[in-house]
């Protein structure tokens, strides 16, 4: 999803950046070209002014004169034989004349001069000689055209004989452009006021309207007005819209192009435009403006990109989901089998299978070996706690060393001795298997009662068990849990039979210090429990015999009962290795007794 979301949102904009791109690519090629245009049309009006100043110069210094034609019409000829959008070039005379060389014809004609040149050349002699005058545009009856005038008086020994006068027609000026009218889907313009002088259309309009009766007040009559061509960009002029574009505009913000933009049912139209700066009459606005389809064009292959780029995606993300399900199978059977361990379930941990990938494989084979050993060990202390009480054989297996050192322990506890009625008598008559068989059953069921109550049995000494009480594990209340145990257990005996086998307990229980602890040689060691509250526990029991009881407490026994009323005083006893008596006391069984 990170990457459907990452992808997509970088397709999205790289789609917009692209198309805004790709216009302003196109802005800024159509900002050289009419920058390139302005350019060649100032070269050419200082060419022109260069070659008036010249002449003039030449003039007065009496080196040139209009008198002498000849060398007059060879030297204007020779100025403008380069010159291919030269229309005209002579001299107007002070008596209203205009004598000029046609570079189209190469011949020299005379006439009377078009009356607004006239009055032009005229005003011009207010300026003195030297100065070059630059008049955008003008219809010129004499060429029929409108054209750009450049205009500078003439003064001989200061005298004023006559003016200049070179004409370029605007059709020239519009070859400026340098642009196909069908490139890319670009229409070049060039109006001046409202009026158009250069636009791809022109030609045809101007067959269908050829000028007539041009009159001297309309020098631009002869033009088109921008609503007039079938061009619907130019005729919604008052509506376009400018928008910021970084066209290279000189420091005091001069000579920069202009970016706008239209809506119209055609769709979106971007026009570039730039001023003529250096025109002294009316102004000159060159520009181009882009088809729809230009964008359009753009935008579908833009489009067709980016579902090419979506397909990919896709594609990508199909592999992606195959790869990351191929890679996941094993991470999945790999976190199962690890949710199976948390639970204990050893003996049902699966065996994970091998992987091509290396890492994989590693972390298969190790979480194997883990499960091996891990079942290893609760074998081992499944078998420990068969030979062991189940705390100890704990105890060992969290060590950290491999000794079977468990630290001595000195406490109080309660100790349980219990041995079987008669059992060596009961032994000669059966055979040695069965013999095991009895046992076992009888155990089973002891051991059970035992652990239940919070015992620990230390020893199985042929019939008899030794079981202590608070001796590792706390035993709240360890008197009252030997007692009551001893209670289960005579009433186990008296209820059932053991492989049809009918026996009987005596129970012996002490309360005092005692030492827990391993005994034995460095490799065979033992378990068990040390001190004369154990000899003591073990002297009870035997003493049942003598005093016909079942169970027999001693006095520091009888003293931490909870109930002290639940026994009777058996008798005064000396205890083997006692120097005075000690109360014993047994414990009545209701239906046994």
């Amino acid at each position: 999803m990170t990457s459907v979301l990452g992808v997509g949102l970088a397709l999205r904009l790289g789609l917009d950046t692209a198309y805004d791109n790709t216009r302003n690519l196109w802005i800024a090629m159509t900002h050289a070209d009419l920058k390139d245009a302005q350019n060649a049309m100032r070269n050419r009006i200082e060419r022109m002014q260069r070659r008036n100043i010249w002449v003039a110069r030449e003039v007065a210094n009496g080196d040139l004169s209009p008198d002498d034609t000849a060398i007059w019409d060879n030297t204007l000829a020779a100025l403008v034989t380069n010159e291919r959008d030269v229309t005209a070039i002579g001299i107007l005379m002070p008596d209203g004349r205009f004598r000029w060389y046609d570079p189209k014809t190469d011949r020299t004609v005379s006439r009377q001069a078009d009356p607004q040149e006239d009055i032009i050349a005229r005003s011009l002699i207010a300026f003195g000689p030297g100065q070059s005058i630059t008049q955008f545009p003008r219809w010129n009856s004499l060429v029929n055209q409108v054209v750009i005038t450049e205009m500078i008086p003439l003064f001989q020994r200061g005298e004023y004989i006559g003016s200049l006068v070179q004409l370029v027609s605007l059709g020239d000026f519009s070859r400026d452009l340098k642009t196909d009218p069908t490139e890319a889907g670009r229409t070049p313009f060039v109006i001046v006021n409202d009026h158009v002088i250069a636009h791809p259309a022109l030609p045809d309009w101007h067959q269908l309207h050829p000028p007539a009766n041009i009159g001297t007040d309309d020098v631009l009559g002869v033009l088109p007005r921008i609503d007039d061509l079938a061009d619907p960009v130019l005729a919604q002029m008052d509506q376009w819209q400018t928008f910021d574009f970084n066209d290279g505009r000189t420091p005091d913000g001069t000579n920069g192009s202009t970016a706008s933009a239209l809506e119209t049912a055609g769709g979106y139209h971007v026009i570039i435009t730039r001023k003529f700066e250096e025109s002294a009459g009316l102004p000159i606005v060159m520009g181009m403006h882009f088809d729809p389809t230009v964008f359009t064009r753009e935008w579908e292959r833009l489009k067709l990109a980016t579902l090419i780029g979506t397909a990919i995606m896709v594609l990508a993300i199909i592999l992606a989901v195959m790869i990351a399900h191929y890679f996941t199978r094993p991470l999945k059977r790999f976190s199962a089998a690890t949710r199976q361990l948390e639970t204990g379930m050893l003996d049902d941990l699966p065996i994970l299978p091998g992987s091509h990938i290396i890492e994989f494989n590693d972390a298969s084979r190790s979480f194997n070996n883990m499960a091996i050993t891990l079942r290893d060990r609760e074998r081992i202390g499944r078998l420990f706690g068969k030979f062991l009480p189940t705390a100890i054989a704990q105890q060992l297996l969290a060590s950290d060393d491999d000794t079977g050192n468990i630290q001595s322990r000195q406490c109080e506890a309660s100790i349980l001795f219990v041995d079987l009625v008669g059992f060596t008598t009961l032994s000669e008559k059966i055979a040695p298997q069965r013999i095991v068989t009895i046992l076992n059953a009888y155990f089973a069921k002891a051991t059970a009662i035992i652990e239940q109550n919070g015992g620990i049995i230390t020893q199985f000494q042929g019939d008899a068990i030794l079981a202590v009480f608070n001796a590792f594990d706390e035993v709240p209340g360890h008197a009252d849990a030997a007692v009551r145990t001893a209670v289960a257990l005579q009433t186990l005996v008296h209820n059932e039979l053991f492989d049809g086998e009918e026996l009987r307990c005596r129970c012996g229980i002490n309360t005092g210090l005692l030492v827990a602890g391993n005994v034995g040689a460095p490799d065979r060691l033992t378990f068990t429990v040390h001190g004369d509250a154990v000899n003591s526990a073990a002297r009870l029991e035997a003493k049942n015999k003598e005093l016909g009881t079942r169970i027999l407490i001693a006095s520091t026994t009888f003293d931490q009962l909870s109930d002290p009323s639940q026994a009777r005083l058996a008798d005064e006893i000396l205890l083997r290795g006692r120097s005075e008596t000690t109360a014993v006391y047994t414990i009545p069984i209701d239906g046994i007794d």
